[in-house]
């Protein structure tokens, strides 16, 4: 028999402003009231211990242990059972011996004495990644990733994001910068593009600066081709992009996998770009490379469905109303004075 959470692949969802938190590999169901995508209610995921108030509690058992006795601590290499690891999450998660665990990637930790590694239930891509922290004794174990609490969590997240040679609107010392990671034929994309450039830039003008990257959903059939279109009018004119951008959005629902080309020709008509040098773009999926780095940067910040919205380093995640995008300005704009 095959682990529960091994049944299906929910995969990034399009989502609305009840977005719930996504449960591991469990099959999609469209919600009957938002129309969002949402996994089946079912078993949870093997448990996945964070370092909130639990964490903290192993943490200070990891630290009290690296800290007591009058003895030399052994080398934490010699105390990491991983054996007895395994053993220990399989029967506390009550996983069948058809579970495939084993760690992997153990390491020093940047706590004195601990060690660090991951532990992976499952085999192949479709593997889940859980990583831990053991005690210098072998003893503790926490579940979770250790973060430096000197690092300032939204830096380190807009660090992580390339905004070189990327579309942009309003000024370069604008206090707050917006990156969107979207999807072209998502609805509730739809609803935040409408909310950005109905309500967002108009409200706070060159206070703000906003990006826009493709993350294209698997399951929606035009979502890609229309990134590698947009991509492709990007790489000559950024004009020629919101163009493309606001056509897509502001004709959603005319717009299939067959006629996405035709349809992008149609708004960029009067851009003025080589149209034979974009067609041969979109055709040969010359910019498909660049489409996928900028979903594998959303993923690396955080974004799980579309749209989703990095403010100075903070995620807003879905089609969420005007209050909620100001709520946040404010505090930035506030933070910067």
């Amino acid at each position: 028999m095959s682990p529960p959470w091994r049944n299906g692949d929910t995969g990034p969802l399009c989502s609305g402003r009840r977005q719930r938190r996504q449960r591991a590999r469990a099959p999609l169901t469209p919600r009957a009231r938002t129309g969002t995508y949402a996994p089946r209610v079912g078993r949870d995921r093997p448990e996945e211990e964070s370092m909130g108030a639990r964490g903290l509690l192993m943490l200070g058992a990891l630290l009290a242990a690296a800290g007591c006795g009058s003895a030399p601590a052994p080398t934490p290499s010699e105390n990491t059972d991983t054996e007895q690891l395994v053993k220990y999450y399989r029967k506390k998660n009550n996983l069948p011996p058809s579970a495939k665990l084993a760690v992997t990637g153990l390491h020093d930790s940047s706590i004195k004495g601990a060690r660090e590694g991951t532990l992976e239930i499952g085999e192949g891509a479709g593997a889940q990644k859980i990583t831990f922290v053991t005690s210098p004794d072998g003893h503790f174990v926490a579940f979770g990733t250790v973060e430096d609490v000197t690092v300032d969590p939204a830096k380190a997240i807009m660090a992580k994001i390339d905004l070189k040679d990327q579309p942009v609107k309003g000024p370069a010392d604008a206090k707050v910068t917006i990156v969107e990671y979207s999807d072209f034929q998502c609805p509730f994309c739809s609803r935040g593009y409408a909310t950005i450039e109905n309500e967002v830039l108009k409200q706070y003008g060159d206070k703000v600066r906003f990006y826009y990257k493709s993350y294209p959903l698997p399951f929606h059939p035009w979502a890609k081709p229309g990134a590698v279109a947009a991509e492709c009018a990007k790489q000559q004119s950024p004009e020629a992009f919101w163009k493309v951008y606001k056509g897509f959005f502001e004709n959603q629902g005319q717009i299939s996998k067959d006629n996405v080309k035709d349809k992008a020709t149609e708004y960029l008509a009067d851009t003025g770009i080589d149209m034979t040098k974009w067609a041969d773009c979109f055709d040969n999926q010359k910019s498909a490379p660049a489409v996928d780095a900028q979903m594998q940067e959303g993923s690396s910040v955080g974004v799980r469905g579309t749209p989703g919205f990095i403010i100075n380093g903070r995620l807003v995640s879905g089609a969420q109303p005007f209050d909620s995008f100001k709520n946040v300005i404010e505090d930035e704009l506030a933070s910067a004075k």
